[in-house]
């Protein structure tokens, strides 16, 4: 461990992964870092996590580390913003450049340029704090809507703190069940408009005439204190809209700013709107106004599955396990491993609201304080209900693997041989979670 001067002001935490104590970390300690230096990757996890939010600095020069086992702790660490140190040559790597890609939010060459490391972590340490304020402005406006810490779900949290500022028409895809009135809300209770009201409005029964979606023609708008004047709108199922309803939508998303008023008031509403199924092709049926879908999908969210989200299932399983532990007074409060095997092998067709029946079925039957393999109403076994894209998924991931060892895990030639781009095999490698490591012996790639 490093020696820290207590007396120095600690202005931000450093953990530094296979270095040795140089020139550069004996400046960031005077500028008032606490530095932790680390080389066994065993012990790496329970630092990361004690000094959260950090930047960490990994030296890859030296080739000390299997980057996957790197690779897995930068995938899976929070509020943590890695640097990687490397040596000119290694640029020519690929492994080494998808780590930085994926990963880093800078990497220096060999010799160090103290100054310039020290003022990027600086720089970090800055970015950490604004993080910490906006996410935990996230976690307390609709923490569970965007709650885990797979790759998916970090990059929709990205999106989402991006789009709640703004406010441009957003349109939510993704299947039954993946939580898309929730990011929805977390969306409004980020903007600007958080502190009027947001309106779910089901398309599927809504009528001409309904006083809710008055505001798309203010020349009409009875005074009534039902019409929505400010706030958000949801519109659930937009494909549901009619016809007329459709253009009635088109024609308020047409007006500029200043001509939605009618006489005594001005509605302004933002538009959300969210979809279960192939906008595109209903466009092409002609079951959905073009220009109408060229309106609403200015910016256009993908809410992953779950069973997109690998880990997330276990850490939304414990979480609701523990909600309904409180809401209902029941003993379960942890999953057997056997439990925990289970929910990760099963495909969930219903996403996160077929996880929390599960959950909540489980806590109330169970008098336990574990919750077993047996308690769940689920299939034991994986291939009874796997889907077509569940058994593609496994085909390619295992053909991209087979490959890559074929190749020694250069990626170029592994393309070539597939008869496809670089970037698109990058594109599948980052798909299935699969690290290339060009010093591959037997088992030498990660793979979700």
């Amino acid at each position: 461990m490093v020696a820290v001067n207590d007396k120095k002001k600690n202005n931000g935490r450093l953990v530094a992964m296979g270095c040795t104590y140089e020139p550069w970390i004996a400046l960031l300690e005077q500028a008032g870092w606490k530095t932790h230096c680390c080389y066994d990757l065993r012990t790496a996890d329970a630092i990361l996590e004690e000094y959260s939010p950090c930047v960490c600095i990994v030296d890859l020069s030296n080739n000390d580390f299997s980057l996957n086992s790197i690779s897995q702790r930068a995938n899976k660490t929070k509020q943590v913003k890695w640097i990687a140190i490397i040596k000119k040559e290694q640029l020519k790597v690929d492994s080494i450049c998808q780590f930085i890609n994926n990963f880093c939010v800078d990497f220096f060459s060999t010799p160090i340029p103290s100054s310039q490391l020290l003022d990027t972590a600086g720089h970090q340490l800055g970015m950490l704090e604004i993080e910490s304020t906006s996410l935990s402005d996230v976690s307390q406006q609709c923490e569970i809507g965007l709650y885990g810490e797979s790759k998916s779900i970090k990059h929709l949290r990205d999106m989402v703190k991006r789009v709640a500022i703004t406010d441009v028409n957003v349109l939510l895809t993704g299947e039954q069940g993946v939580g898309k009135e929730l990011i929805a809300k977390t969306i409004h209770n980020l903007s600007k408009r958080r502190n009027d009201d947001i309106t779910v409005i089901n398309c599927s029964a809504l009528v001409e005439g309904d006083e809710r979606i008055s505001f798309l023609d203010p020349t009409q708008c009875a005074s009534s204190g039902n019409i929505i004047k400010n706030g958000t709108v949801l519109l659930n199922g937009v494909e549901e809209l009619s016809k007329s309803l459709q253009l009635k939508l088109l024609n308020y998303l047409q007006q500029p700013e200043n001509e939605k008023l009618n006489e005594h008031d001005l509605f302004d509403v933002r538009i959300i709107t969210s979809s279960s199924i192939d906008l595109e092709l209903a466009v092409k049926n002609e079951a959905f106004n073009k220009e109408l879908y060229y309106r609403l999908n200015v910016f256009h969210v993908v809410v992953p599955t779950l069973r997109e989200r690998g880990a997330d299932i276990i850490l939304l399983a414990e979480y609701y396990l523990q909600q309904f532990a409180k809401e209902y007074n029941t003993l379960a409060m942890h999953y057997s491993e056997d439990a925990k095997q289970l929910l990760l092998r099963y495909n969930w067709p219903g996403n996160v609201r077929e996880l929390i029946n599960q959950v909540k079925r489980v806590s109330l039957l169970n008098d336990n304080n574990e919750v077993s393999l047996d308690h769940f109403d689920l299939p034991k076994k994986t291939n009874v209900r796997q889907s077509l894209r569940t058994i593609k998924d496994e085909a390619e991931k295992d053909v991209l693997v087979t490959m890559l060892e074929a190749h020694k895990g250069q990626v170029a030639s592994a393309a070539k041989d597939l008869g496809v781009s670089r970037a698109t095999m990058y594109r599948l490698l980052n798909k299935h979670n699969i690290i290339p490591d060009v010093r591959y012996c037997n088992g030498g790639y990660a793979a979700d």
